[in-house]
Parts: C-alpha cells; structure tokens; sequence
C-alpha cells in the first residue's frame, strides 16, 4: 500500500495541507512543536479508533479552524486506487465520520478493510511500566490489521461493561436486565479473546533468526479466558463466563467496577532466545522487541492479504544503538514497506539514501 497524495484540513498547526509522497519511505525532521507527529496522526486516524494520540475532535481541530479533515490517495498492487477521508461529523461535533471515494462508510470499522496502519512512538517506551490498558490497545492494533471485525467487538464488549457498570450502580435488582448484558459482555468478550489469542500463535511462529535484526520477540496473552479457550470450547467459556459474571454482582457492585472479561487481559512481551522479560529489560532491549513485534507484525499481514499495513515511527532512533539503527532502515528499505518516520536530524536515516523522501517540517508547512 502507498500513499499518493495526503490533504490536510484545519488539523492540528495544518490549516491547509495537499501533498503528494514522492517514496513509500518518508523522513520527516523539524524542531519540536513543527508538526512532524501531527503529520503522522492524521495518517494513523485513516484506520478506526482515535489514532496515535488517542485525541478528541476538539483537541485535534485547528485553533479557530472549521470542521477538520483527512484525505488519502491509496494505491495498492493488489486493489483499486481509492480515497479514504475522515473527519468531524458536521451535524455532530463529537462524532468522526468516514467516506470512501465520496461515499459515506455506515460503520467506521469497514475503514479498516481499506487501509491498515500501526505505529510507535515515544510514549510507548513506557508501554512495560504503565497500567495493562495501554498494552492491550497496542495488542488489539496488531489484531485489527488481520481481522476487520475487532474493533466492533471491542467497541461492543466495552459498552456493555459500561452499561453493566451503571445498572449495578442504579438498579441492581433488575436482574433479567443484567442478564441481557452479561450474555453480550461474554460473547464479545470470547470474540475478542479468540481474535487476539490467534493473533499472538501467528506472531510466535517466527524463529529465533528472522532476518529483521532485532532480537525475536514472543508475544503472551495473559488471560484467563485464553487460558480456557485454549482448553475448552468457545461456548464452554462462553457459558463459564457468564456464570461468573451473574455471581460476581455484589462484589462488583461494592467495587464499581467489572471484574472478569476481555478487559482484564494484559500483553506481554520476552526475548525469545534468552526468556528475558521487557517489563526487566533496558529500556533499549525494550525499544527492540517492540520494534521486532511492529516488523514481524507487517510480515504476517503480508503473507495473510498481500499488503502490508503503514508504519508510523515518531523517534524510532530514540533508545536504539547504531547497529539497530541501521537494522531498522535497511530492513524498510528493502523489504518495501510503506514507512513515516519522524527525526530531528536527517543524518540519522542516512542509511536510507535516495530510497526515501525527505522533508523538513516548519510551523504546520513541509519544505524540500
């Protein structure tokens, strides 16, 4: 996949914006606050959710700007050239809409079938110190680029829990109500379980030498319903699953809270060779096998669809060493895949040579 012309409207410092990449590489330097990383959102919000910043409407609308907007040229070798635009919803100034060469898309997660991104950036080198919610986002990124589907499950399984949450609040003695619920939080809940431990089984299949210069990472979902699916039947942990929830109701009802479902997974990630964890690596090992996962991850998308979906690197050079620096271009550069990349300095992607496209970022405008 490539994209051959970006046009920016009233997004972030970007009043107007009409590019069109020249590479399926792109370096963009600049100083900090020039709007490098804005760039790359815009880019990660062409997929469903709410993108690499995880911002509202309001935060992402230029100051004193109209209503924003994102639009992509796509071109594929193996699909039609399409535009795929998102932006505020007139008539709703807190919702996001999709529209694909001039057609309105009903649900947003049809977006994901046409284009797929996943991205790092410097906050996620906090990604083994901070809660588990943070981890799983990141996992279910991974999950949506091979099933166009989980982010409707997702969606799904985190309004029922919400719901079950205020009706425990407010009215717990409506119990056939609550079963309702219940039933919908477990069988979105083993969708998604299902989906994310399928995910992480097609990760681990790559050996210890992969070709990407990085050390092998293994990917474990931890979860107890991926504990039972792993045993049992769906709808064997399906049944288990709701059981706990309709015995779980006054607990959680003191709690506030929802104690079992697919919200309560966590991801973790080991060097595959030595079993060394990334929540006691240095922050650099850390840095490596999250960029091992983001690598490995475009690899299986290709062998599944053909196509591999867009990186987004903010800082990648940010915590790795010269030699994994040079591991990261060259293996972009040569196994053709579509690439954003933010930096302060050019010199540090001089590995790149003429294979990339660069372009210096000042005050929301991009020069040669």
């Amino acid at each position: 996949m490539q994209i051959t012309r970006l046009v920016l409207t009233n997004f972030r410092n970007y009043e107007r914006l009409a590019w069109a990449p020249q590479s399926s590489l792109v370096v963009l330097t600049g100083e900090n606050g020039a709007g490098k990383t804005n760039l790359l959102e815009a880019l990660s919000l062409l997929s469903p959710g709410r993108g690499l910043r995880g911002a509202s409407n309001g935060q992402i609308q230029r100051h004193d700007g109209g209503a924003w907007g994102v639009v992509a040229k796509l071109s594929s070798t193996s699909a039609p050239t399409l535009d795929l635009a998102t932006g505020v919803d007139p008539g709703n100034s807190a919702r996001r809409v999709f529209r694909v060469n001039d057609t309105p898309i009903r649900n947003q997660t049809e977006a994901a079938s046409y284009f797929a991104s996943t991205w790092l950036t410097p906050q996620m080198d906090r990604l083994f110190t901070d809660p588990a919610s943070g981890r799983r986002r990141f996992l279910d990124r991974l999950v949506l680029a091979l099933d166009a589907n989980h982010a409707r499950e997702s969606a799904a399984h985190e309004r029922a829990v919400t719901q079950r949450n205020r009706l425990l609040a407010t009215r717990p003695d409506q119990h056939a109500w609550l079963d309702g619920i219940e039933d919908s939080i477990a069988r979105h809940a083993i969708a998604l379980t299902a989906s994310r431990l399928a995910l992480t089984e097609a990760m681990n299949c790559a050996p210890l030498e992969d070709g990407t210069g990085f050390p092998v990472a293994r990917l474990r979902l931890v979860c107890e319903l991926a504990e039972a699916l792993s045993a049992q039947p769906a709808l064997a942990v399906e049944d288990g699953l709701r059981a706990g929830l309709k015995a779980s109701r006054r607990g959680d009802a003191e709690r506030g809270s929802t104690s079992l479902g697919a919200h309560r997974a966590d991801l973790l990630l080991e060097d595959a060779r030595s079993g060394r964890p990334a929540s006691v690596s240095s922050s650099g090992q850390q840095k490596a096998m999250l960029v091992h996962a983001i690598l490995n991850h475009a690899a299986l998308t290709s062998q599944r669809f053909g196509a591999k979906p867009v990186i987004l690197l903010d800082e990648p050079m940010n915590h790795l060493d010269a030699l994994r620096r040079e591991a990261l271009l060259r293996f972009l550069r040569e196994n053709r895949i579509t690439a954003f990349m933010t930096g302060t300095d050019r010199e540090q992607f001089a590995t790149l040579g003429d294979a990339a496209e660069y372009r210096r970022v000042d005050a929301g405008r991009l020069l040669d």
